[in-house]
């Protein structure tokens, strides 16, 4: 028993699988929506580059990479590298404490990272603020820029979804994302039609 209380209620099955229906549900939605979130991601750049202020860029960050906001506020100049253009990251949501996965950043999310930097005099860690300020700042920007009603985590299902058309290779986007869940990985793979890309016979 806890100090101060009872034990917490253990969480039955069917709570899990209700969790992972909705899960499912929302992937499907975000798939449903990926135009609105290539739009948004077009705007946010334009946003970021004019006007390099945290909400932008954090939010564009987010959406380029599909990292988690956890991650994303970990992030100092020291794991951005211009000269090879990758970003290291901190891993959450492993059991060790120091993973780190180095990843290659694109132009464009270089491009915004150095004006940030530059902009903003930043010299140790590049969103100084709690998470809870980031998620406020992710949200009012996803307003801003046409996806109402979006979660700061629907994001991260976006980037999935894209890459899986793009790369069409779970395994290449669980390495990027590294996603802790290869089953859940599938459930992104059957919405996007990954699992049968061709027709099995000719007829």
């Amino acid at each position: 028993m806890r100090r101060g209380g009872a034990d917490p209620a253990p969480i039955s099955r069917k709570t899990i699988y209700t969790d992972k229906k909705r899960s499912g549900v929302k992937i499907h939605y975000v798939y449903l929506n990926l135009d609105a979130y290539r739009n948004a991601m077009e705007w946010l750049y334009r946003l970021a580059w004019q006007l390099p202020i945290r909400r932008y860029v954090v939010t564009y960050l987010l959406g380029a990479t599909g990292r988690r906001i956890g991650e994303v506020a970990l992030l100092t100049t020291r794991d951005v590298d211009f000269e090879r253009d990758v970003i290291t990251w901190r891993i959450l949501k492993k059991r060790r404490v120091d993973y780190y996965v180095t990843l290659p950043m694109s132009p464009r999310v270089k491009d915004v990272l150095m004006r940030y930097i530059t902009f903003n005099g930043i010299g140790d860690v590049l969103f100084p603020v709690s998470k809870r300020q980031l998620q406020y700042d992710v949200k009012n920007a996803l307003e801003e820029v046409g996806l109402r009603g979006w979660r700061v985590h629907d994001l991260r299902h976006a980037f999935i979804l894209e890459a899986l058309l793009n790369a069409k290779n779970i395994e290449q986007v669980r390495r990027w994302t590294q996603h802790s869940s290869y089953k859940e990985l599938l459930e992104y793979a059957r919405v996007v039609g990954l699992e049968l890309d061709r027709p099995l016979v000719p007829w």
